[in-house]
Order: C-alpha cells, then structure tokens, then sequence
C-alpha cells in the first residue's frame, strides 16, 4: 500500500514540541516500511504546500493521521491543513447532493478511494474515554475526533481502526504503547 502519514506534533504551551507524535510517526513509517509499504510523511510543523498535499492524497490508499490532542481536538494546524489540502476538483466533485432533491446525499461527492486512520496521543486516561460516568462519558476516541472523521469521509476515505495512547504525561506508558501501535499496524494494514 501508498501511506501518507501526517505528523500533526506541534510546540504547545508546557509540551515537548511535539517529540512524541514524532517518535510515533518514524515508528510508524519503520513499520510500514517493514511490511512492505510506501510510506510518505508531511510534518505539519514544518509546513507544506498544498499542491504537493493533493498530489499525496491522490497517490495513496491510505493516511494516518498522527496527532496530539488538544483541548479535546487536534491542534489548530491540522485543521488549517485540511482546509487548505481537501476540497477543490481533485477530491470532490461538490457535497454530493443533487437540486432536483437538495435534502439528500450531503456528504457524497468525495473522490478518493482510500482509507484513513487516527493515531493520537492524550493526557486523559483510557478509562476517561470508556467509562459513562468519566469525561467523555463512555463514547470512546472516535466520538471525540467526529469533525476528523467526517472531514475524511466527505472528500471519500473510509475509516480504519483509530488508535490512541493515553495518559502520556501523568502516567506514560511509552514502551508498552509503542508495541501496541507496532500490532496495530500490522493487524490493520499487514504485510505488502
């Protein structure tokens, strides 16, 4: 397979400049290299030029988005991201909707054929996200990411299983987590 891995790490307010993320996109990329993939990155931090982004959505089968989460959401950049890259004639032909019935298909007129996965990095422990009674009241990682997976959906991706590691700064578990993204690689995308 063609993966594009999108680095979304960034310098955040009391963070580490986005080491983490990046860790977990050169381990992700050794991954998928070992079984065979093609693999692209663009690390936002460092900017991009959105012709060159268009050319890797329509080149690949699929994107990783790697990504911290930040007030409950990716940081701001991969969002001016996707406002540059997606959209426009190469990925959609319009919102799929029709004047003769308006009401209908909103959503529908993506022109990719790939998949896309969430790979993110949170403070907020994992039973945050699976408990009702916690935070996120038991609606898990792909709730909270909605906006991301619709965004991927409109312009015609669909979803592979997300992937987080929690409790990053209050209680890491980077070694552990590290080996559960390298299964989770291989059950998901496997060998070439």
């Amino acid at each position: 397979m063609k993966i594009l891995i999108v680095d979304a790490g960034m310098p955040f307010k009391g963070g580490n400049g986005g080491a983490l993320n990046h860790r977990l996109t050169e381990i992700e990329k050794a991954t998928l290299e070992s079984l065979g993939h093609e693999v692209q990155v663009t690390r936002l931090a460092d900017g991009w030029k959105t012709e060159d982004e268009v050319a890797k959505y329509l080149w690949l089968d699929a994107v990783i988005y790697q990504t911290p989460a930040w007030w409950m959401e990716a940081p701001a950049a991969l969002k001016s991201y996707e406002d540059d890259v997606f959209g426009g004639p190469a990925m959609i032909t319009g919102d799929g909707r029709h004047h003769e019935n308006p009401a209908v298909n909103y959503g529908t007129g993506g022109k990719l054929k790939g998949r896309y996965m969430i790979s993110s990095t949170w403070n907020a422990p994992l039973n945050a996200f699976l408990a009702p009674d916690e935070f996120f009241e038991g609606k898990g990682i792909d709730a909270t990411f909605f906006g991301l997976h619709k965004a991927n959906q409109f312009i015609g991706l669909k979803p592979l299983p997300s992937f987080m590691c929690n409790d990053v700064i209050k209680n890491p578990t980077l070694e552990s987590d590290i080996e559960r993204l390298k299964a989770h690689l291989e059950k998901v995308f496997g060998r070439a």
